[in-house]
């Protein structure tokens, strides 16, 4: 592979669809399904010989991964015709999505448990949830019971389950450590696979969002994405790649001291980010004193733009994007977020301003990125 293909593969991959060290066979041939996978996801159709012109790739290497994942229902020829250079017509490719149903479940929310059915784009096709007193009283056998709940709602053959979690996940499918959930070295990944036999995949609930911000928002293929829940999480795309860091536990944000003096974490040091600006923490300040709701927000900002302008300017990344309920991730928030990161970053060298905006997804974006971190993983697995 030339240089020149190195780069244009690197600007067709999507998050998490990374080229390996390695440079078998197999890696070769994964990385190929899943450059022309990110190209076409999730509504973009072309031909074969558009789809080798575009990625670089032989019109025989082409041919070979698109004819494997129409196989695996992934593909499908959609009728269409476009003639090619030499005149003759093509049929145009794209994604499946009638025949994969995907179990996808967010564990980040507050008093209950979402999740849903979805196709292979995301889309809901239909949901249920479980209330629970709050987040401690989750356990293994409570997702267990969600689970068969929507793999009996399914219409289509179930492609695998994503469990979205607030905490740190290995490749091995292990909540090594999840504080608000109260969970450690819970191998859930593998609970789920022996009760259902299919494939489970657990994620980080912040990195789960972050995807759909990417596909199906304004995100950058460089960003900073916060999430504001039961705790505060955050997820780092550079060049378009997720980065989870040695233990896999980028991004944890949420335990960085922002304010040493300031109350005890469940982590167990004092003025950690997540005792600061958590959603409970907000809305038990704002319901305490409602006259002084912006203020609350506007320190909960300046709070927050402080832990961010360090990796912000380490990593040059302009895009800070923030999802959390409106009442709390609001616009008296982010100017404040905006104004703390300007104030701390601004040089003579940086050319463009740091600002955080509003997460463009809805309320579904962590249900909607785990379906697409289920299709990215079983696309190495093929």
């Amino acid at each position: 592979m030339t240089s020149q293909q190195q780069q244009t593969d690197v600007s067709y991959l999507a998050p998490l669809m990374t080229i390996t060290e390695k440079t078998d066979p197999t890696d070769i041939r994964i990385n190929n399904r899943m450059m022309i996978f990110s190209l076409l996801f999730p509504n973009t159709v072309m031909s074969r010989a558009q789809i080798s012109r575009r990625t670089g790739l032989s019109r025989v290497s082409v041919s070979e991964v698109v004819s494997e994942m129409i196989d695996h229902h992934i593909l499908v020829e959609t009728g269409q015709e476009a003639p090619s250079r030499r005149g003759k017509k093509g049929t145009f490719i794209g994604v499946e999505t009638g025949y994969w149903n995907i179990i996808s479940l967010d564990l980040s929310q507050p008093f209950i448990i979402q999740g849903a059915v979805t196709n292979i784009l995301g889309q809901v096709l239909s949901r249920a949830e479980q209330p629970v007193s709050k987040s401690t009283d989750i356990t293994p056998d409570t997702v267990i019971e969600l689970c068969q709940r929507l793999i009996d709602k399914a219409e289509g053959t179930v492609l695998g389950i994503g469990i979205a979690v607030p905490g740190i996940v290995d490749d091995h499918g292990t909540v090594t450590d999840s504080r608000n959930l109260d969970w450690s070295d819970l191998h859930l990944g593998d609970l789920l696979e022996e009760r259902f036999d299919l494939p489970c995949f657990i994620d980080n609930d912040a990195n789960s969002a972050a995807l759909t911000e990417r596909f199906f928002g304004d995100g950058y293929r460089n960003m900073l994405f916060i999430q504001i829940s039961i705790g505060v999480g955050a997820a780092i795309l550079i060049d378009d790649s997720m980065v989870l860091g040695t233990n896999h536990a980028a991004g944890e944000i949420g335990h960085v001291v922002v304010e040493p003096d300031g109350a005890q974490c469940t982590c167990g040091k004092h003025g950690c980010l997540e005792t600061l600006v958590s959603t409970s923490t907000l809305r038990a300040q704002m319901a305490a004193k409602p006259e002084e709701r912006a203020a609350i927000l506007q320190q909960a900002g300046a709070y927050l733009g402080k832990a961010l302008s360090m990796p912000a300017s380490l990593l040059d990344i302009t895009d800070i994007v923030v999802y959390g309920p409106p009442d709390v991730v609001n616009d008296t928030l982010l100017d404040s977020v905006t104004e703390t990161l300007d104030a701390a970053t601004t040089t003579s060298t940086r050319q463009s301003k740091i600002t955080a905006r509003r997460c463009e997804c809805g309320e579904n974006n962590v249900i909607i990125g785990e379906s697409i971190s289920v299709v990215q993983s079983k696309l190495k697995q093929f």
